[in-house]
């Protein structure tokens, strides 16, 4: 959806927080499986964007991209690439794109 609409939400639990939805979060790309889907979750209508928010992870921070960078390679050490970037068969390695947002609103999720 980032790449489709430019907008995003940034979604952070407050209280009790299942650990293993945030580290399957934190590790898996929205761009390669529905996370919602996966462990769950419950969708909340924005209210200044196209995304949803999570009602499991209540803090909503609702944005628009105004700017995005790839990764500078050079300025990576080699070390670490190898540990954070492995490559695939093909010799492929998903690099990060960073994203810069404008946040639009801002809210907790209520019951």
């Amino acid at each position: 959806m980032l790449e489709k609409n430019g907008e995003f939400t940034v979604n952070v639990p407050n209280g009790t927080v299942d650990s293993k939805a945030i580290g399957f979060c934190g590790s898996k790309s929205g761009r390669d499986i529905d996370k919602i889907k996966e462990l769950g979750l419950t969708p909340e209508e924005p209210m200044s964007v196209s995304v949803p928010g999570i009602k499991e992870f209540p803090l909503t921070l609702e944005c628009k991209v105004i700017y995005k960078q790839k990764q500078d390679l050079s300025v990576i050490p080699e070390d670490l690439i190898q540990r954070y970037y492995p490559a695939d068969e093909a010799g492929f390695r998903d690099y990060h794109i960073a994203y810069y947002g404008e946040i639009l609103n801002a809210y907790l999720i209520t019951e």
